[in-house]
């Protein structure tokens, strides 16, 4: 008696994934989702290294403490005086005004999507950096020329700026020539510099709070993008509560 051959099955899940990963692997849209996935990995990382020596007292914390009677001892009241003004970029609520500002402008414009991505980074950075902040409890450079009464690690200017301006000038750069792109993450670079040196100047923060801080925005950034890009046409405000995507409908029919 003949036995039937057995129909081959398709490959799915997990198994197929390398496959079609390899056919699209010239495809814009394919490119721009593994340099997303890449960058939310290697901040991750990075965070994931800097809590680490943090938490193992590495030589990170050595360096912090160095770092920052170096910088008392160099500082100059000028820079100081202007440091203060410079590190607002960074300050939440100085974050939450630009952040509604921008989500106005867009649903101005009916980028109801956008508007979306644009709330969830804010809020979602802002909210993970204040669980960790309470998770690790450091305490705050002693010889601070800003006097605050909130923990020290990660730092929640370098994490809101790195997160937030990611997001805005991600939307900013996209679909638009190479050089404005190029323009855009140079100014990504140069605000998040500014903002976390601000914080190292003014003896907010240690070192590892600042790098971790950057570390972990820019993870959270990648990973909003990530998804965003992801979905089809963006369509993140089917997965929002149903009454924050009533809210933005309604304020974008208005």
């Amino acid at each position: 008696m003949i036995q039937a051959r057995p129909v081959p099955q398709p490959v799915s899940g997990l198994r197929a994934w390398p496959a079609s990963a390899w056919r699209r692997r010239s495809e814009p849209r394919f490119r721009l989702n593994l340099a997303l996935l890449a960058t939310f990995l290697a901040a991750s990382i990075a965070f994931t290294k800097v809590s680490e020596d943090y938490l193992d007292h590495d030589l990170i914390t050595r360096w912090d403490v160095d770092f920052s009677r170096w910088l008392h001892v160099h500082s100059s009241s000028a820079l100081v005086s202007l440091f203060k003004i410079v590190t607002y970029g960074g300050n939440v609520a100085f974050l939450a005004v630009l952040t509604v500002a921008v989500v106005l402008f867009l649903l101005r414009r009916r980028a109801v999507e956008e508007a979306a991505l644009v709330c969830v980074a804010a809020l979602g950075i802002e909210t993970i950096n204040a669980v960790l902040k309470l998770g690790f409890h450091r305490p705050r450079p002693a010889l601070s020329y800003v006097h605050l009464d909130t923990y020290s690690f990660p730092s929640g200017h370098a994490a809101g700026s790195a997160g937030i301006f990611a997001v805005l000038l991600y939307l900013v750069a996209r679909h638009r020539r190479t050089l404005i792109r190029l323009g855009c993450a140079a100014a990504f670079v140069a605000i998040v510099a500014v903002i976390g040196f601000s914080r190292l100047y003014l003896e907010a923060h240690y070192l590892s709070d600042v790098l971790a801080g950057i570390s972990l925005g820019l993870a959270w950034a990648a990973a909003c993008l990530f998804v965003y890009e992801l979905l089809p046409g963006g369509s993140l405000t089917p997965r929002l509560p149903r009454r924050a995507a009533a809210l933005l409908d309604r304020l974008a029919a208005d």
